[in-house]
């Protein structure tokens, strides 16, 4: 009788997973086929796929003849071809050589403050190395912070540290890295098919991280706003737009970036930050799991095309997602241990998650939670453990909440201004917390809609863009595994983190910390049906490995289509020196070229209606929609004499006009003052191109 209870469940389990894994296909091959607008088919869309279908045919091929070693050997021998011809292209060979300079530094910084914390063979050393890397790194964004406010952001300050910081970690650390063997080739089947899984993968992230940023928020703050601390000589308020005072920890580093070299060093951050989860994900998973459970989940993670999506451009999410990770994978570290000195280090990253973005602390707290729930159960002293956590968070949080309320009178601006009262905003919330029938029902229909509707979660990408994930990581098998209670928590903590985050905004972006637990959570349900097909029939086994390599494979088609800029879709011309960085960015932002004519002018105050970019030009652009300044000149203006007076009074040289936008959100940028009279009265057009257009005010 219990066995056949067992059986049901098994069945009904197994349903639930292969259900998971055939919707996310569905709905990525429909996406692929049939993308929504703006995103659309182009002719070299089915070459993409026959490049992808037969890569995913030759695994397919060597698992067949039980090749494994050469499994991994071909996949690296393909990556290294990309590698070495990116090489061969003069400025991203110097990119590629200054981010290993940038890990080595991050590297010898981490390990030293790794030993004052631990034993050093506390942790195997590959997980202590990315840990060591990615603590590295906050101590240098920690650093860069501190180089801003105290007004030393000169490059040949970054040069000195990064070299001295070099010569004393050669040698120091020398000895022990000529004494490194790694095993490149993993010798299981599993070890070799996730290896090669996840270089092809990666390789779509690398060509576009070779690429210069064209992204919205890239453009428009994320890289814009480090240029012009670099500019200044320090860190200073830029009240262009209030997207600026964004930047924290995570654009420290594209400072770092810029003041090392140049494009595309940011985004080859952005991809190393996407690989260092990955595995930390794989470590994670080694711990909460198995081996094989750390393999499927870093598959799963990075076959996710949002995360192919975030690690290809500069976007600061992946870093938060980074930082996250690295609290968890060390609060278990304390929990195998029992060396509260870990929980200092659980502090040190939940510190500089919240100094990247906010919302880090809508997912901190329930796991945070976990952690007290460890405390009572076995009967530690809750109050100095916690502090261990606090009071290091505090301390790396702090800085910036303080800098903004220095700066514009509110600590978290512009959110809850209806509060702070900062003048550099309106009296009204940015972020609202609204648990309103629409938001409750986007939640609780996440599971089927982030597969079948993912756009709506996510509207920078015509679909599939979580694979399976939302489905596949519920409780299928894990609900009834013998240490189900471990993983329930887990599951629990992650779907209350959710919840509040979807009070904010059901924005698939900001879940991303999420994503290496839930991936983990999904592997486990693969292995224990995985495991539950093999020992039935051999041939059931085999059946849904296929079943998974067309997963990933359909996964790597909706990645595809989200690049719709460009009709080749992977920037290959820049890979192989055919296009200069410049052609890039001219061919896919239309205000490109009336950036490089203000700048032959000079540098100018410009009120930009329907533009909000602002990284490739040294003037200041007030963006209607993100800036008060500008939306009040524009909006208190009744009359064409009244809109010419405002921009007198604000020192406005030239108007910067985008229709195509204007139509879009006519509410922001449209207004009975600006209107054919007022250009022929008090302007004159200077620039005109690719819908562009660039007016001189008269004084």
């Amino acid at each position: 009788m219990v066995r056949s209870k067992q059986i049901i469940w098994n069945v009904i389990s197994g349903a639930g997973v292969v259900f998971s894994l055939s919707a996310s296909i569905w709905f990525s091959l429909s996406t692929f086929i049939d993308p929504d607008f703006p995103y659309v088919s182009y002719p070299n869309d089915s070459l993409i796929a026959l490049g992808y279908l037969l890569l995913f045919v030759f695994i397919g091929l060597l698992l067949i003849f039980q090749r494994y070693r050469w499994l991994g050997i071909s996949v690296w021998m393909i990556a290294g071809v990309v590698i070495l011809v990116a090489l061969t292209t003069k400025y991203l060979a110097l990119s590629i050589l200054l981010l290993l300079w940038i890990l080595w530094v991050s590297w010898c910084v981490g390990e030293t403050l790794s030993l004052w914390i631990s034993k050093p063979d506390a942790i195997p050393a590959g997980e202590g190395a990315v840990l060591n890397v990615v603590l590295g790194w906050g101590v240098l964004v920690v650093a860069t912070f501190a180089l801003g406010v105290v007004g030393l952001y000169p490059k040949w300050i970054f040069y000195g540290i990064f070299v001295i910081i070099s010569l004393w970690g050669a040698w120091r650390y020398w000895p022990r890295w000529t004494q490194w063997r790694p095993k490149i080739v993993p010798n299981s089947w599993i070890g070799a098919l996730g290896l090669s899984l996840i270089l092809i993968i990666a390789i779509g992230s690398f060509f576009w991280a070779l690429a210069p940023a064209v992204r919205y928020d890239s453009v428009s703050y994320h890289l814009a706003v480090p240029v012009k601390f670099l500019e200044a000589g320090r860190m200073l308020e830029l009240p262009e737009s209030f997207q600026t005072y964004f930047a924290h920890y995570g654009e420290m580093l594209y400072v770092i970036a810029f003041a090392l070299g140049d494009q595309p060093l940011p985004g080859l951050i952005n991809f190393t930050a996407g690989i260092l989860l990955v595995i930390q994900t794989y470590y994670l998973g080694v711990r909460i799991g198995n081996k094989l459970v750390g393999w499927i989940a870093a598959v799963l993670l990075f076959s996710l095309p949002i995360i192919g999506i975030e690690s290809a451009t500069t976007y600061i999410d992946i870093f938060l997602a980074l930082f996250v990770t690295s609290a968890f994978q060390v609060a278990l570290l304390w929990k195998e241990s029992d060396d509260n000195r870990w929980l200092l280090v659980v502090g040190i990253f939940s510190g500089l998650a919240l100094g990247t973005k906010l919302n880090a602390l809508l997912i901190l707290i329930p796991f945070w939670g976990l952690i007290l729930v460890t405390f009572y159960r076995e009967n530690k002293r809750v109050e100095k453990s916690t502090l261990l956590i606090i009071f290091p968070a505090l301390l790396l949080g702090l800085p910036w909440l303080i800098r903004d309320w220095l700066w514009t009178g509110n600590p978290i601006f512009p959110n809850l201004n209806s509060l702070f009262q900062s003048p550099e905003w309106f009296d009204r919330n940015f972020f609202v917390f609204q648990p309103t029938l629409n938001t409750l029902q986007r939640f609780l229909y996440f599971p089927w809609l982030g597969i079948a509707d993912s756009h709506n979660y996510y509207h920078e990408s015509p679909g599939g863009v979580l694979g399976a994930l939302p489905l596949l990581s519920l409780p299928w098998f894990y609900g009834w595994h013998k240490e189900r209670l471990r993983y329930l928590l887990i599951f629990v903590a992650s779907l209350l983190a959710m919840a509040m985050l979807f009070g904010f905004g059901a924005h698939a972006r900001y879940m991303m910390p999420l994503f290496p637990l839930l991936s983990i959570l999904a592997a486990l349900n693969v292995e224990s049906l995985g495991s539950f097909l093999f020992d039935q029939r051999r041939i059931l086994g085999i059946s849904f490995i296929f079943l998974g390599l067309v997963y990933v494979f359909s996964t790597r088609l909706s990645f595809t289509v989200r690049w719709w800029e460009i009709p080749e879709r992977y920037p290959f011309q820049i890979w192989r020196g055919e296009e200069s960085q410049e052609a890039f960015v001219d061919r896919i932002l239309p205000v490109y070229g009336a950036f490089e004519y203000l700048d032959q002018q000079g540098s100018f105050k410009v009120l930009s209606v329907g533009n909000e970019l602002r990284l490739y030009t040294k003037s200041e652009i007030y963006g209607i929609f993100f800036s008060k300044d500008a939306y009040q000149t524009l909006h208190s203006a009744g009359t064409s004499d009244e809109l010419a007076q405002n921009l007198f009074d604000g020192d406005y040289d030239y108007i910067l006009v985008y229709p195509p936008e204007q139509e879009h959100r006519p509410e922001i940028y449209k207004t009975q003052a600006l209107n054919q009279d007022f250009f022929e009265r008090y302007t004159r057009l200077e620039y005109n191109q690719k819908g562009v257009e660039l007016y001189r005010v008269a004084p």
